[in-house]
């Protein structure tokens, strides 16, 4: 792909984008509109998803088009759709990161993790900068099951981009799985400190210092666990226990 003039950052998620795309490439969010309430934006997305199709009446093989159709569709919940435009644009120029980063999200919301990894390695190989795809790759395997494969992309997905937050809590999730609980709470400790409202880091610290030993820690982290989230029937569970 020709290289593009580069627009402003993406307001959901920071990427920087071209400036005549109408979605942002990594996240698939409506560029170049205001509009963000969800009524807002699957008129954004009809409306883009109209003008595609009018595009590709006299321009079939324009891969752009398919791909932001592909955008359109995937916005308005339409993956089958979604996914036929992606494939459709890669035909017609598979050196496109976007539109297999897009493919994997829409292999991901379908259930097929399978897929998604495939689809994610290949918007990596074009794209080796993108955390996006690297934690696409990351949580398809996660859900495979594949812990130390995913370990090793969310490592990854951190080494782009220190500050992907939700990479460093799955990789927290995965060692205290695997009881190296030292590097769990360094994960879950880097959660916190960048979002200290997350009810579910505080609750996995609270069961980590539980495995150490460290009670007195423990009950404050499922304290602030249940505070944040009075809901969560595990977190008071384990506080119940450990202050009996």
């Amino acid at each position: 792909m020709a290289a593009r003039a580069e627009a402003g950052p993406c307001a959901a998620c920071g990427a920087q984008n071209a400036a005549d795309h109408n979605f942002c490439k990594n996240c698939g969010n409506p560029l170049g509109t205001e509009e963000s309430s969800g009524e807002l934006k699957l008129n954004f997305a009809e409306r883009m998803r109209d003008r595609c199709l009018e595009t590709l009446k006299t321009s079939s093989d324009n891969a752009r088009a398919h791909f932001d159709l592909g955008l359109a569709y995937y916005h308005l919940g339409q993956t089958g759709n979604a996914t036929r435009a992606f494939e459709r644009c890669l035909q017609l120029e598979d050196a496109y990161p976007a539109a297999h980063f897009q493919l994997a999200l829409c292999h991901y919301r379908r259930g097929a993790m399978g897929e998604c990894a495939q689809a994610a390695r290949k918007a990596i190989e074009l794209n080796p900068s993108s955390a996006p795809a690297h934690f696409r790759l990351a949580i398809a395997l996660f859900h495979q099951a594949r812990l130390d494969e995913a370990a090793r992309a969310f490592e990854r997905t951190i080494a782009v981009d220190p500050e992907y937050v939700i990479a460093w809590y799955h990789l927290g999730v995965i060692r205290e799985r695997q009881k190296n609980v030292d590097n769990a709470i360094a994960c879950f400790e880097k959660v916190v400190e960048a979002n200290p409202d997350d009810a579910s880091a505080h609750y996995h610290l609270g069961l980590c210092y539980e495995h150490q030993g460290k009670d007195g820690l423990a009950i404050s982290a499922l304290s602030r666990a249940l505070e944040l989230d009075p809901s969560d029937t595990a977190a008071a569970a384990a506080l119940q226990e450990l202050q009996r």
